[in-house]
């Protein structure tokens, strides 16, 4: 799996958290954690720990001042019927990518991608990358570094209708159905490994969140927040979460997500979203044309071209080729 893939499926299955989400509850189906210790025993593997807090707890300010941003923020989550909007990525990746300047402490992204995100409650999301510019390095010293378009077809497309998951995979030119459980399916999106798009409930993020507000001194119209994992599941995935609430429609403008090994001057590794032209409900005649197209965007997709081949992964089944 490319770190591009590997990181999507982080997010998605996270959130942002559509369709990697239904990805990764298709992958992993109904296995609990009991058996995944059981296996990790058999085969030697330690169990991590669970997470510990990771700051003290919050004074009775700051605390009840999270719990209005929170509340703010699931009561304008909660009369989201249909969303979409457009997004840029940014990923950071100093192993694989550009080396942390040693003079300013920044680091270039590795890879920097625009796309679109669409969701319709409960259950139905697609997520397209549609441009991915590559980090060149200068050709001489002194020179300025230059993000270059992908020449090969390396997009990425997810769509779930609330049976399947469907995974565009442009290399191979194969289209992937992943069929959800079916205790899975139907089932909200918020459910997801990282509730912070759509659904987020107050009580279910506090039970696996350890949550604090980090607003920058003098931000204006934006409302800064960290959330931890609590779960040994979710710390597997990633160290910390950073979103950014716009006080205008009370929704994430921004998400960041840092890997596990994140290390600010070591590894700053992790992939940052900012998400733009954010529309909610589409009500008012003119947009009937365009809600139309809305919907048909989550029905069963079609393999771009007769040179594609589709696969069929069915619940606790190896894939089955189709013609």
């Amino acid at each position: 799996m490319t770190n591009t893939r590997r990181d999507f499926v982080l997010f998605f299955v996270s959130t942002f958290a559509i369709l990697q989400m239904c990805n990764m509850l298709a992958a992993q189906g109904n296995r609990t954690q009991s058996s995944i210790t059981r296996v990790a025993t058999a085969r030697g593997t330690p169990i991590a720990k669970a997470p510990r807090a990771p700051f003290p707890p919050l004074n009775a300010a700051h605390q009840k001042y999270l719990d209005q941003v929170l509340g703010y923020w699931e009561h304008s989550s909660a009369q989201i019927k249909k969303y979409r909007c457009k997004f840029t990525r940014w990923q950071y990746d100093p192993v694989f990518g550009p080396r942390v300047d040693p003079k300013t402490g920044d680091i270039p992204a590795k890879t920097i991608a625009t796309g679109v995100i669409q969701y319709a409650k409960p259950d139905k999301g697609m997520y397209e990358v549609t441009s991915h510019y590559d980090y060149t390095p200068p050709k001489e010293a002194g020179g300025k570094a230059q993000y270059l378009p992908r020449k090969e077809n390396v997009f990425e497309k997810w769509i779930c209708d609330g049976n399947s998951v469907f995974e565009f995979d442009f290399p191979r030119k194969v289209l992937i159905e992943r069929q959800l459980p079916p205790e899975m399916r139907g089932k909200a999106i918020g459910d997801g490994p990282l509730p912070f798009m759509f659904g987020a409930e107050i009580e279910k993020v506090k039970r696996r969140y350890w949550l604090r507000v980090i607003t920058p001194p003098n931000t204006v119209g934006e409302y800064w927040l960290e959330a931890w994992p609590k779960s040994r599941q979710d710390a597997a995935n990633y160290k910390k979460v950073k979103v950014i609430i716009d006080e205008k429609d009370f929704l994430p403008k921004g998400i960041e997500i840092f890997a596990t090994n994140y290390d600010a001057k070591k590894n700053p590794a992790r992939t940052a979203f900012v998400f733009e032209e954010r529309k909610v409900n589409f009500i008012g005649l003119k947009d009937l044309d365009k809600l139309q197209l809305f919907h048909n965007a989550f029905h069963r997709p079609k393999a771009p071209g007769k040179d594609w081949k589709k696969e069929v992964i069915k619940h606790g089944q190896p894939a089955q080729p189709q013609s």
